[in-house]
């Protein structure tokens, strides 16, 4: 079963604003007796103006401040935008940052927790998220 969330930050019409799509599976790592480890294996779309002069994908932790640095993350260009893999970890988050040529710019940042990723906060973007859940395992317990 698959879960789509829609964001409409903005109340204007959606042309020119910037969209980013997320697809995202949330995938168990490690079970031990009381903790299970999650890692979310993201593909990432960002369609936005091309007259816009730079762009920002990278992962950061909950408290990134005061730990490591963020993680920038490599994605590649195209005629409508952007496109990247990304993976995060139970509590780190994904922050895109497009800066127009006006020196005006619009953020969004997805957090992964509880086996869900979610928008955080978004300014000047729209935000789709589907969750694709990951088929069973065959032949496993056989």
């Amino acid at each position: 079963m698959s879960s789509i969330t829609h964001n409409t930050s903005l109340s204007k019409d959606a042309t020119g604003v910037p969209i980013v799509h997320l697809s995202y599976e949330c995938i168990l790592r490690e079970r031990g007796r009381e903790f299970a480890s999650y890692l979310y294996e993201i593909a990432c779309s960002i369609t936005y103006p091309m007259t816009s002069a730079y762009l920002s994908v990278r992962v950061t932790g909950e408290n990134t401040y005061r730990n490591a640095a963020a993680r920038e993350v490599a994605f590649t260009r195209h005629e409508a935008g952007a496109t990247t893999y990304v993976e995060l970890l139970e509590a780190e988050r994904l922050e895109v940052r497009i800066v127009e040529r006006d020196g005006t710019y619009c953020k969004a940042l997805y957090a992964a927790h509880g086996q869900e990723l979610s928008e955080q906060y978004a300014r000047g973007v729209v935000s789709t998220i589907l969750r694709i859940d990951a088929a069973p395992d065959r032949g496993r317990d056989e």
